[in-house]
């Protein structure tokens, strides 16, 4: 325990919205869970995916951010030894990228959907979707077992700084390959999820030129369905921004609130505002189904979704098209 720490300003500022969001994002995602655990008519391939990405989001916020971060931010860096930091700051980044993992198998399970619908019930079940998210975050914990392996050893400890109100890459040549590419990498994902998120925009564009619906109902579904997409995109860049904040932009000035912005507060947004759109979008929680969603007598064929960054699409079949989204 430090008294600089105790009796710095920003330092319990810093503090406090951390905590304030990382409890906030913790209940909207518990919600998520809860609403799939506790409803059989939610137990779909999508809200399976949704219900995933929750449980992750209340690990990184619960573990990372309340029972790490906002603790070292309070009392200082030494409460925790450097192997403590590593074995976090390097469980939760795997998380996190395991999330962004997720937005692309969300994605093509709309592609699916709406190109290959005869195919769609086999390539996403309950079950196949339960394999597939299990291997992406198996594949991460062994991401994780390796890297603590082989950094641990040779003392690469990156580790979150009071002072910098940030997490902070291990120094060192013997470091460096660690972040090869993790900037690289993000942008390659993003890039193929706007390219699948595109070709379905599509494809649900011409599926409503060719409905025989009349022209208002075409406007209304059309502008609706364009909002949402635009919302999509810009909920998948989040994750390329947090990124991009974290590794280039947080040494652009040396301000210490403008590092803890860019380096903590941004990308734990990222999980909370993950868990708030999930809501937002759900059909049993959502404040927005009246408003937003329920305009005309005629159900839309396209549904909003349960998960950042994901594109528009059904929830249920209907008789009007095959390619539907379970």
């Amino acid at each position: 325990m430090t008294s600089s720490t105790l009796t710095d300003p920003l330092n319990w500022i810093a503090s406090i919205l951390m905590a304030l969001n990382g409890i906030f994002g913790i209940v909207c995602n518990g919600l998520i869970v809860y609403s799939f655990t506790a409803s059989s008519s939610e137990r779909t391939s999508f809200n399976l995916i949704c219900a995933y990405r929750a449980v992750i989001n209340i690990i990184i916020l619960g573990w990372g951010f309340l029972g790490t971060f906002v603790p070292l931010t309070l009392l200082g860096d030494s409460i925790f030894p450097p192997e403590y930091h590593m074995v976090v700051i390097t469980s939760v980044h795997s998380l996190y990228v395991g999330l962004q993992y997720c937005e692309f198998l969300v994605a093509f399970n709309r592609f699916c959907a709406m190109y290959i619908p005869l195919l769609y019930p086999t390539l996403f079940s309950i079950k196949t979707t339960f394999v597939f998210i299990t291997a992406i975050f198996s594949y991460r914990l062994g991401k994780v077992i390796y890297e603590l392996i082989k950094f641990i050893p040779i003392k690469c400890f990156s580790y979150y700084s009071s002072v910098d109100l940030m997490w902070v890459p291990a120094s060192g040549s013997n470091c460096r390959e660690k972040y090869v590419g993790v900037v690289d990498g993000t942008a390659i994902i993003i890039g193929i999820l706007i390219a699948i998120n595109l070709a379905t925009f599509v494809k649900l564009s011409l599926f409503y030129k060719s409905t025989e619906l009349d022209s208002r109902d075409i406007k209304l579904k059309m502008r609706r369905n364009r909002t949402m997409f635009m919302q999509t995109i810009l909920q998948d860049m989040a994750y390329l921004i947090d990124v991009i904040f974290t590794f280039q932009l947080s040494d652009l000035f040396v301000s210490r609130l403008w590092t803890f912005i860019s380096g903590s507060f941004i990308w734990q947004c990222v999980h909370s505002l993950d868990g708030l759109i999930m809501i937002m979008f759900n059909e049993r929680f959502t404040f927005l189904k009246r408003s937003l969603f329920t305009s005309s007598s005629n159900p839309s064929v396209v549904q909003p979704t349960n998960a950042v960054g994901t594109t528009t699409t059904p929830t249920a079949t209907t008789r009007t098209h095959p390619a539907q989204v379970q």
